[in-house]
């Protein structure tokens, strides 16, 4: 399998080709979805609430009288068939954490990656390491790669580099993406994923089978 790769300033220099440890080892979407999921589970904060009629305040009296009044006999305002009564059955604080197997979260990055591969939509890139802040200059590697205005990007590289971070933050539907942290997420929702040559190294020691 071959990818496009440019240099520092996304200028085309050949087709590549790319190391089969990780792209020769098939596509699991069952393990793409079981990742997903459990990315998604563990976003969630968990903290929606609702109140039962013992917590609402008020409806401490009776409404009405017992009998006499040939109404139905209520004990409370409070109860959940009035407006403003407690809720049935509703939503508690609640921990919606996922495990997921190293296994299969290793299976899900090499299928997402080889799903990307398959499509021409992985290209490599010499590492790029600014030593100041640029949004334009990283826009213009983008744009130099013809891929800038091509929806969504992850940028994946090695390691937190605050200068090259800090740069992409402000570019539209590009994704700063640390190889050391793959989340799945991050790789699989971009149209286009552009890996340095020292983050595909890691992602070769990380994910391939002797790693």
């Amino acid at each position: 399998m071959k990818a496009r790769k440019y240099n520092k300033e996304g200028v085309f220099v050949s087709e590549v080709e790319l190391p089969a440890e990780l792209f020769a080892t098939g596509i699991s979407l069952g393990a793409i979805y079981d990742a997903v999921k459990a990315e998604n589970a563990n976003n969630r904060q968990g903290t929606h609430s609702t109140k039962n009629r013992s917590e609402v305040r008020g409806g401490g009296i009776k409404p009405w009288a017992q009998k006499g009044t040939g109404r139905a006999r209520q004990g409370s305002i409070r109860a959940p068939h009035f407006v403003g009564g407690g809720i049935i059955h509703g939503p508690k604080p609640r921990d919606y954490s996922s495990n997921l197997s190293r296994s299969v979260k290793k299976k899900a990055v090499l299928s997402i990656l080889n799903k990307k591969a398959e499509e021409n939509r992985i290209a490599i890139i010499e590492d790029v390491e600014p030593s100041s802040y640029s949004t334009k200059s990283i826009y213009n590697i983008l744009k130099n790669m013809d891929i800038a205005e091509k929806g969504n990007v992850g940028f994946v590289v090695a390691g937190e580099n605050q200068f090259l971070k800090r740069s992409t933050r402000n570019i539209e539907n590009l994704k700063y993406v640390n190889s050391k942290r793959v989340v799945c997420r991050d790789i699989l929702y971009n149209n286009n994923l552009v890996i340095s040559e020292s983050a595909l190294k890691e992602l070769q020691a990380q994910y391939s089978k002797k790693g």
